[in-house]
């Protein structure tokens, strides 16, 4: 039986499949790569700890030297789209998938507790929540969109398919999608969409079918896309701790990857422990 790999193991196989440029930009004199700056994002976001704290209590176990917490801060600000792509498709790490859903949620921008909102006589947030939109199969999450504003949920689809690495055969989506368009698109890329139509619906084809002839078995597959929203919101809270917009897009990337590896470490553990049973 193989050896089971631990996060920071997988962390360090998904930075070499990516193919990471050895620096970002070719400007001033370095002392760290690239990789050890990726690296150190990934291991503070699994720590659920500030850039502050990662550096005083778990920087040491995990590295000889390291840059100052600003410098990684400067880092994660600079990230590039692509690449966090890249990470996200390649800790997803499957090749095809049956059913797929899309699904948005809120974040908080801060992590004020009940009793400050009420202390400052507020019953209203500090600051508008971000809206995450989420593209996932089973456990797993293949592409996301935030947002610092809140749009309409049909304004995101076309964004995550384009974004995912692979897409599921049939793909379930609440009410909230309920579009003409929306099948389209889907049918257009060659997969199919189950999306309950809304009362009184009386035009479009596809729209009509769902109306019509509508598969309540195969829409309970949307569960994944829950799953995945609450598994995320309790492993690392339902706020973000960074300020800045784009900090706060490679904060969310940093735990839909550390989501996707956690789900394949389980799976190798239930694999494994089947293996066990079966030889005895």
């Amino acid at each position: 039986m193989k050896k089971k790999k631990s996060v920071v193991q997988k962390i360090d196989g998904i930075i070499r499949k990516a193919r990471m440029p050895k620096y970002l930009h070719h400007f001033g004199p370095k002392k760290f790569t690239s990789r050890q700056h990726a690296k150190a994002w990934l291991l503070k976001e699994q720590h659920k700890c500030s850039w502050e704290d990662f550096f005083e209590d778990w920087a040491c176990e995990y590295f000889d030297e390291i840059p100052q917490y600003t410098t990684l801060i400067k880092f994660v600000q600079k990230l590039p789209f692509w690449l966090k792509s890249k990470l996200i498709a390649l800790s997803a790490d499957i090749e095809t998938a049956d059913y797929g859903a899309i699904d948005s949620t809120g974040l908080s921008r801060t992590s004020a507790s009940h009793y400050f909102v009420k202390r400052i006589d507020r019953d209203t947030p500090v600051k508008a929540c971000l809206k995450l939109s989420l593209y996932t199969t089973k456990r797993t999450i293949l592409a996301f969109r935030l947002r610092s504003k809140w749009r309409g949920d049909t304004l995101d689809v076309p964004y995550l398919l384009n974004h995912s690495s692979i897409l599921a055969t049939t793909n379930c989506l609440d009410k909230g999608y309920d579009a003409e368009w929306i099948h389209q698109e889907f049918r257009q890329r060659g997969v199919y969409s189950i999306i309950p139509s809304r009362k009184g619906c009386q035009r479009g084809n596809y729209r009509k079918q769902m109306r019509d002839c509508f598969d309540i078995v195969q829409f309970w597959q949307r569960n994944c896309g829950e799953w995945n929203n609450s598994s995320l919101k309790r492993r690392f809270g339902s706020f973000i701790r960074s300020s800045t917009f784009r900090s706060q897009h490679s904060e969310i990337a940093a735990r839909i990857i550390l989501h996707n590896l956690k789900a394949i470490l389980l799976g190798l553990f239930h694999g494994s422990r089947c293996i066990s049973k079966r030889q005895k």
